[in-house]
């Protein structure tokens, strides 16, 4: 087996100091500003471009139900058109997610730069290969000239960027299984993320590096709490959720092939919340009052409060996973889709959501509640299943 491990100084090896943020920089939103700001659109999942070489074999965004709702695509133009609508809705923050991977995708750092001049935080979901390979970078973005991976992470950093880097094994061939790819492609990963840290993107807090472990699978469920561990102590946030049930996962066979049992899924929660409890990210009591996360032991999820998705053909859903449709933004622009949506009117203000895509599916039903049973009879608090 081989095994690769990027090369980072841990920043916290022990406890975590008071007031540190449990989140990646831009995304979530905390209680009191949720509340605040009922009504408001603080946030939008947006699509850029199709493009990707990689095939991940769970991927969300490919064969997805919703690409087939339109016969159009938005462009750099329309993209922007799109933002413009939602500034003056609240707008703070924009997480990229697909259709392909962005940074393979024309024009991507024109937009990134369109976000900073009007103070929007990009948030970028990525497997890493282009950020890790000089030539990719050459070739997607030689045009601004931008020839390596150091110039394309501090352009990053003064675009304000998060990164959210795909990475869900230390196991190579595993790691090569979860993206389609060759292993080669686990030396840019690595390259990629020691660039973003010596970029100083992870000095903060909240950091601006995400692990993206998920999906946890059956192939990668050994390495979920080692990487959550690992991350944390190198104050890089990580995200580990089952499944997204929509794209290649949505039939229901697909996603309980690769989906571990409830069983392993609460015993893989119940260990990151106690590194959390036990090194001082969170106490038990916390984890009580928030509720369970579906990023096991990360900020609650509020986005289907706060937010909408616009997919690349324009069509607007509740969040990414295969869910009703909201609207259209070619019907009338994304103002008219937001008012009238069931994220604005039924779900606002509203701090944990879960996640409604995959409650009840890959996540199971009563996962939340056994958790915390677990968490109470692990740290000291005796409590009937019942009552959680």
């Amino acid at each position: 087996m081989s095994r690769t491990v990027p090369q980072l100084a841990e920043v916290y090896p022990g406890r975590f100091p008071a007031g540190y943020v449990n989140d990646v920089h831009g995304w979530a939103f905390d209680r009191r500003t949720v509340e605040e700001n009922v009504g408001k659109l603080l946030t939008l999942d947006m699509d850029f471009g199709a493009i990707c070489t990689l095939n991940c074999p769970s991927c969300f965004r490919k064969n997805n139900t919703v690409d087939s709702m339109s016969g159009r695509s938005l462009d750099f133009d329309q993209l922007v058109v799109v933002v413009r609508q939602a500034l003056p809705l609240g707008l703070r923050s924009v997480k990229f997610l697909g259709a392909g991977d962005p940074f393979e995708n024309a024009r991507f750092l024109e937009f990134l730069r369109f976000l900073r001049d009007v103070d929007v935080i990009p948030l970028i979901f990525t497997k890493g290969h282009v950020i890790g390979d000089d030539r990719l970078v050459q070739r997607h973005f030689g045009y601004l000239g931008v020839r390596s991976g150091e110039a394309l992470v501090e352009e990053l950093d003064r675009c304000g960027v998060s990164i959210m880097l795909g990475f869900n094994s230390f196991d190579d061939a595993i790691q090569a299984k979860l993206v389609g790819a060759p292993v080669t492609y686990v030396a840019a990963r690595n390259r990629a993320l020691e660039l973003l840290v010596a970029q100083g993107m992870a000095s903060g807090s909240p950091t601006r590096i995400a692990l993206a472990a998920n999906p946890i699978t059956k192939w990668n469920l050994d390495d979920a709490s080692e990487i959550y561990e690992w991350g944390r102590r190198r104050n890089l946030y990580v995200i580990a959720t089952p499944t997204m049930v929509s794209g290649r996962a949505k039939k229901e066979a697909t996603w309980k092939a690769i989906t571990p049992s409830e069983d392993e899924l609460v015993a893989l929660y119940t260990r990151i919340y106690s590194f959390n409890i036990d090194n001082g990210l969170q106490t038990l009591e916390q984890v009580e009052r928030e509720g369970v996360s579906a990023y096991a032991g990360g900020h609650p999820c509020n986005q289907v409060a706060t937010g909408l998705y616009v997919t690349l053909g324009g069509t607007v859903l509740s969040c990414p996973g295969d869910v009703a449709v909201e609207g259209d933004v070619w019907d009338g622009g994304l103002e008219q889709v937001w008012l009238k949506s069931r994220n604005r009117n039924e779900r606002a203000g509203k701090f944990n959501c879960g996640c409604i895509a995959k409650d009840g599916k890959s996540i199971p039903s009563r996962l939340f509640q056994r958790v915390v049973h677990e968490l109470r009879a692990r740290h000291g608090v005796s409590a009937d299943l019942t009552t959680s």
